[in-house]
């Protein structure tokens, strides 16, 4: 979606421009103008670099002619989600590292990109779309048609379910693991006495 500021920009210049003679050429120049705009401030935008890095021209992006956002492209687009790295820094995780192969940082790009773990899946993938496949061509890869844009989605969901899966699993684990800690007799716990800590 365009952003607000320049859809002002747009309005304020049709407004002053609405009594051209061709008035849909005028509407067009200023769209164009809106997204010349627009392409510039995103690539010079500080923040959001991993979206960036995926959508490098944003007029690809919005004229693609087929795919739906998801929860799970959503994640791989903005390296929010079940990731090591997130998880961490919301204060979730103690730590950011990857729990497949504990490489340090577990982000968006080390999960669909690196990671050994979904090596073959991500092999899968390239075969499927005819090219491999990384941060700075998946987007490219998946407007370019209807079959790319659905094997990557098969392929982010699929890692991602079967990630957010496990981290439940091993959330309930650590909850059970500190009733067990907290309900077991300070004797045990400390060799000092027999009370309950619950």
């Amino acid at each position: 979606m365009i952003p607000a500021h320049l859809l002002a920009w747009e309005r304020c210049e049709r407004y002053k421009r609405r009594h051209e003679p061709d008035a849909a050429r005028a509407t067009s120049e200023i769209r164009s103008e809106t997204l010349r705009k627009w392409q510039t401030e995103w690539a010079n935008e500080s923040n959001g670099g991993w979206t960036r890095r995926l959508i490098q021209d944003i007029n690809l992006w919005r004229g693609r002619k087929h795919g739906l956002l998801d929860f799970h492209i959503t994640q791989l687009l903005s390296n929010h989600g079940c990731f090591g790295e997130y998880l961490h820094r919301i204060g979730k995780l103690d730590t950011a590292a990857c729990v497949d192969c504990q490489e340090q940082v577990d982000d968006a790009e080390h999960v669909f990109f690196v990671c050994g773990r979904w090596w073959k899946q991500r092999r899968a993938l390239e075969v499927e779309v005819e090219e491999d496949v990384s941060p700075d061509n998946i987007v490219s890869i998946m407007v370019e048609k209807r079959s790319n844009w659905e094997a990557v989605v098969r392929f982010v969901n699929l890692v991602q379910s079967t990630r957010e899966h496990e981290e439940r699993v091993r959330q309930r684990l650590r909850g059970r693991m500190s009733v067990i800690f907290f309900c077991t007799p300070k004797a045990e716990v400390r060799g000092v006495e027999s009370s309950l800590f619950c």
